[in-house]
């Protein structure tokens, strides 16, 4: 099966034991708010969390994603408007203040569709406008989830996700177990998350017309050898 369509149903769960998506808005609110920032898209939104908590904050976000079942739970659970839709192939109707893409979007993008990511985020800022947006880090892909096995248990459904890395990327196999009555439903899907060069993120950002900072996971924190999480912020320059 596709990337996330079997995850769909139960992201927000398994996702909440170590994404803090309350303190990531928190930050995001900050920095949006210190630059002016209105309207914005928030790319790879998934089913929608980040979107919901950035529209609750009075932003005018669009969440934006590719998959179909993610944005199934995305819109039954309101609160903002969502648009399927490539990100690599991001379009929107007028040019915005600011642009998201939390937890783990970019590692979804091999070297070169970063490439092509970067051009079309940037063609969709106004001068001034903001793009942020974390990575797992190569040391958290390679030492904590490299080629393990971990197991998520809860009363309606397990997951068995096995992983192999490489030199430049990782693929995770997820196995659900869904309990149906007295028996389980079985579903597979794969994911493939890119391990990517922080600086070398930012040397691409800055040569398409980007000014950037990086810091430890939505904080003020320096990035260090053992950070888990990279936060980006790009600040489209003026011309």
């Amino acid at each position: 099966m596709n990337a996330y369509s079997a995850l769909a149903d139960y992201y927000e769960i398994f996702s909440d034991k170590d994404c803090d998506y309350e303190s990531w808005s928190q930050y995001l609110y900050r920095l949006l708010k210190s630059h002016g920032c209105v309207k914005g898209a928030d790319v790879a939104c998934g089913t929608g969390k980040m979107t919901r908590l950035l529209a609750s904050y009075g932003f005018n976000v669009l969440g934006i994603d590719k998959s179909k079942e993610m944005l199934t739970q995305a819109t039954a659970k309101g609160h903002a408007m969502y648009v399927c839709q490539d990100m690599t192939e991001l379009a929107l109707p007028r040019k915005v203040d600011f642009i998201t893409c939390v937890n783990d979007g970019v590692n979804y993008l091999s070297d070169k569709q970063t490439e092509v990511f970067f051009q079309r985020v940037y063609d969709n800022l106004k001068e001034g406008g903001v793009f942020a947006f974390d990575i797992s880090t190569p040391y958290k892909l390679r030492e904590k989830v490299g080629n393990n096995v971990f197991y998520i248990d809860n009363d309606d459904v397990t997951c068995l996700w096995c992983n192999n890395v490489t030199e430049s990327k990782v693929t995770m196999d997820l196995t659900f177990f869904k309990r149906c009555g007295e028996l389980y439903s079985r579903s597979d899907e794969q994911h493939i998350q890119y391990i990517h060069d922080v600086m070398g993120l930012v040397d691409k950002l800055t040569k398409q017309g980007f000014k950037c900072t990086v810091s430890d996971a939505y904080s003020d924190n320096e990035l260090s050898n053992d950070s888990l999480r990279a936060t980006i912020v790009a600040i489209k320059q003026e011309v």
